[in-house]
């Protein structure tokens, strides 16, 4: 929910300060040169033309500026900011992440997959059981496991002799350590790809 709040956040006041930026740097100066020229405001003129009143109006205008441009850069970095935590969270089952790169997807794991279904390492080694954690989703095997227990009772009936690979694919930290509890737990040998 945090990330979300700070991506809304972050989002809406970049808008802000960018609107704001706008339509001072390019719609204010236009306006003004319409009245000039077309109304031919003569109030708007003398009071162009007197200093103390130009002073004053170009500080405003520079505080404006100041403002302007502290809430872009400011709301540019809550929204990276909320984008972060969200990606640290859940990886790349972040839903901005899926928008931002929909050719990007959590199984490239896959590809290592022989004929047979295990998992070949970079070595050359086969692994006929293989954990792979995305985000806060494990799957042993390619079979989604529902939650811990679930995953405590499918690896309970692994024989102990098997070594079993741990798949980093964008985990969360704490679901990847609690992968690796289960498994000293249960006494199995393992080893985590790099």
């Amino acid at each position: 929910m945090i990330p979300w709040i700070l991506i809304i956040v972050g989002a809406a006041m970049t808008l802000i300060g960018a609107v704001g930026l706008v339509r001072l740097y390019i719609c204010l100066p236009i306006k003004e040169k319409f009245r000039i020229v077309y109304d031919r405001d003569k109030e708007f003129i003398q009071a162009r033309l007197n200093p103390k009143l130009q002073d004053f109006v170009n500080y405003n205008a520079e505080q404006l500026r100041t403002k302007f441009m502290s809430l872009l850069l400011f709301g540019l970095l809550i929204f990276l900011a909320g984008y972060y935590l969200g990606y640290a969270a859940e990886g790349e089952g972040f839903w901005l992440y899926q928008k931002f790169f929909p050719q990007a997807s959590a199984s490239q794991v896959w590809d290592e997959l022989n004929e047979k279904g295990q998992f070949v390492s970079e070595s050359g080694k086969a692994y006929t059981y293989y954990i792979v954690i995305s985000g806060k989703e494990i799957a042993l095997r390619g079979e989604p496991c529902a939650d811990y227990n679930d995953l405590k009772e499918k690896l309970s009936q692994i024989k102990k002799e098997n070594t079993v690979m741990v798949i980093d694919s964008f985990a969360v930290s704490s679901s990847y350590h609690s992968v690796e509890n289960i498994l000293n737990e249960l006494g199995l040998s393992y080893e985590e790809t790099r």
